[in-house]
């Protein structure tokens, strides 16, 4: 039994959907292990000091993975892999033993002088903190340091499974992750306070680690440091990780800055912050994360072959599943964001106050569902193909936009745009309100840049790509849009048969109208023949 689970587990899956479904899956399982996790988090701390402290704790050692772990991720060595196969027949052994080292070496130490340079970085961060939360700050950065180190590992390790289209087996290092910091936080929290969380997220990130590690060691195929780096390799792969890996670092920078701008917002305002981004997440893993994971090493050798025709193709049907999965979940985080909420965060410190304005950030970030997905697809695609510099280009003009729409909304010269929002989202006169500038900001930031890498995309890539792509769309808004409307008077007609006042009420009543909003939706893709949901109902018989 335990022989075939592994056999199952470390299987190859090659096709899209299949590979999509079954990443989806294990993105769901993950999601819910991470709503568990928050969970957790807001039962213990609430939106107070030690969540500030621990999500500010995050940020330094975040950029440093993002950016160093992602010179070795798959994006990078996923093509690097499949052109080396069909130039020298799979002989890839030396270019992997260069890469692992070079890598070990470089993220070792830069997370050695990231630990003694600490205080300084953060004194220079986060000035809307006293003293003592700085402190406090500082001791548990310098401990998450530890995480770039595994995680960065784990990303290499990873990048051999995906190429091999292990992604089962790929899928499982989030679930040990989340794992760890709910071990962490549940055995620990009343007794260490949030250190118990950070040992978590350590012993989460070694588990991450040895998943991937396991596979490949039992394979055979171990990398192993040597003192024979072929530096030619080295060079090559750099040239093309590092616009990448700026091009994501570009993502912490703002993450960075956000936090920087929230520590002035007061108490809770970091916490409320990164609670909310963490739910508004889920679509973004679910469905962006899913297809990019599932088409990339597949665009990527049809590259190598010089297919254009098929890798217009995978585009253009990963853009059309990516669209109908994400507009109707938008419609839904939109108007049920207080239920979603309430559900996931409201137990224990987690006050009523903290629910409105976590619902308020949710509910925009939700805004650009189908922007962030489409930006985390497109900038694959793009690597894809080889073209490396544009996505680094538009990430660093999307900041920008990103970065002058919180400027001008904090300094009040859109305060009309944002009197309206709060209105919209009953928040108007909560403290702390101001918050919804970093997700509106955000989501304007990541729609200029999905817009952009689409207009950028290689012109007879996108001449196969976009054929019937707009017909999908008129249709998936008009569903998405009775969904929406729907269950916005069903949570209203359904609003006597439940008193909001335990977790299986709140849930009741969200999942009934939800429901009712989504079978309407899908009465509309039927009734008007969309493409997308044919194709899913046949998969479905099949």
């Amino acid at each position: 039994m335990v022989r075939k689970t592994l056999r199952a587990i470390t299987s190859k899956i090659s096709g899209l959907h299949q590979a999509a479904f079954w990443l989806a899956g294990f993105s769901i399982l993950s999601q819910v292990l991470a709503f568990l996790r928050d969970r957790l988090l807001a039962h213990y701390f609430g939106a107070g000091t030690a969540l500030d402290i621990y999500y500010t704790a995050f940020r330094i050692p975040d950029f440093i993975f993002v950016t160093l772990g992602s010179l070795v991720s798959i994006s990078v060595l996923v093509p690097m892999f499949s052109k080396k196969s069909v130039l020298e027949d799979g002989g890839t052994k030396s270019y992997v033993d260069s890469i692992f080292t070079s890598f070990s070496f470089l993220i070792i130490a830069s997370c050695g002088i990231a630990f003694f340079l600490m205080p300084q970085m953060a004194h220079f961060l986060f000035r809307g903190f006293d003293e003592v939360t700085l402190i406090q700050v500082i001791r548990l950065s310098r401990i998450l340091l530890l995480s770039p180190i595994l995680l960065g590992l784990s990303n290499f390790f990873g990048s051999i499974v995906q190429y091999e289209k292990r992604f089962l087996l790929y899928s499982l290092s989030p679930l040990f992750y989340n794992i760890g910091i709910i071990a962490g936080t549940a055995l620990g929290a009343n007794s260490l306070g949030i250190i118990a969380v950070v040992l978590g997220v350590i012993f989460g990130a070694g588990m991450h680690l040895l998943i991937p590690a396991s596979f490949v060691f039992f394979s055979g195929n171990i990398p192993k440091l040597t003192l024979k780096i072929n530096f030619k390799e080295v060079k090559e792969t750099a040239l093309i990780a590092i616009p990448r890996a700026l091009a994501l670092s570009v993502t912490q920078i703002i993450n960075i800055v956000f936090t920087a701008v929230a520590s002035f917002f007061g108490i809770g305002a970091v916490a409320v912050f990164n609670l909310a981004f963490n739910i508004q997440s889920v679509p973004l893993s679910v469905v962006g994360a899913s297809y990019s994971l599932a088409a990339f090493p597949t665009i990527s050798l049809h590259y190598a072959k010089n297919n254009i025709l098929e890798c217009g193709r995978y585009i253009n049907e990963s853009l059309r599943y990516i669209i109908f999965w994400t507009l109707p979940l938008s419609a839904l985080f939109i108007i049920l964001r207080t239920h979603i909420v309430r559900v996931v965060l409201g137990t224990g410190a987690f006050d009523w106050t903290d629910t409105r304005l976590t619902a308020a950030v949710m509910s925009l970030f939700a805004l650009s569902f189908i922007f962030q997905s489409g930006q985390l697809f497109l900038t694959r695609a793009h690597y894809a193909l080889n073209r490396t510099k544009i996505p680094l280009l538009l990430g660093l003009a999307g900041a920008l936009v990103t970065s002058v729409l919180a400027f001008l909304f904090y300094f009040d010269f859109l305060s009309g745009i944002m009197f309206w929002f709060e209105r919209f989202l009953e928040i108007e006169g909560l403290s702390g309100s101001k918050i919804i500038i970093l997700p509106l900001s955000f989501s304007f930031g990541s729609m200029f840049t999905t817009l952009g890498l689409w207009f950028f995309l290689d012109k007879e890539t996108k001449a196969i790509a976009k054929v019937g792509l707009g017909k999908s769309i008129y249709s998936i808004v008009l569903a998405s849009s009775v969904v929406g409307l729907v269950t916005y008077y069903a949570l209203r007609i359904f609003d006597n048969l439940f008193s909001l006042v335990s977790l299986f009420n709140v849930f009741g009543h969200a999942f009934i109208s939800g429901t009712v909003g989504i079978v309407s939706g899908a009465l509309v893709l039927y009734f008007i023949g969309n493409r997308e949901f044919k194709e899913i109902i046949n998969k479905w018989k099949n």
